[in-house]
């Protein structure tokens, strides 16, 4: 397992909005050139400021192959599906958080962090680029 960053991740800041309540988003996209990718790769997207609620996330991929999952989550306490839980990107796919159960969204957030994608069960097809267009709110009450 290796921790691969986006140019997002890796150098960009996370915004913060001083009109709270406003939807923010932020883009992270790996390009995939040059990337020789392993199974259970974590690949940090985007930084996520302290305090922001995580409202939705999707995720884009090109085909990584067979039997390759991808799940979108963070660090905070090792939730590494709480966004989207295991699913195939075998052929090029776009995945929404957990439509289902809505598991982990809307998430607030205590301390900075990243939002990654874990790339897992077998070793992905190389060079192939991931999106992952995180949507979230910060100085909002969001309980329901």
């Amino acid at each position: 397992m290796t921790t691969v960053y986006s140019p997002q991740a890796k150098s960009w800041s996370p915004a913060r909005e001083s009109d709270a309540g406003n939807v923010q988003g932020v883009i992270g996209y790996h390009p995939g050139t040059a990337t020789a990718w392993a199974q259970d790769d974590v690949v940090q997207m985007v930084k996520i400021p302290s305090g922001a609620t995580v409202m939705d996330c999707v995720l884009e991929t090109g085909a990584l192959g067979s039997n390759v999952l991808a799940s979108v989550g963070d660090g905070l306490g090792g939730t590494t599906a709480r966004y989207i839980t295991a699913q195939s990107v075998a052929s090029a796919a776009v995945l929404r958080k957990n439509a289902v159960a809505a598991a982990g969204v809307p998430f607030t957030y205590s301390a900075e962090d990243t939002i990654d994608v874990v790339l897992s069960n077998a070793n992905p097809t190389d060079n192939i680029a991931i999106r992952l267009d995180v949507f979230y709110i910060c100085g909002v009450d969001t309980t329901p």
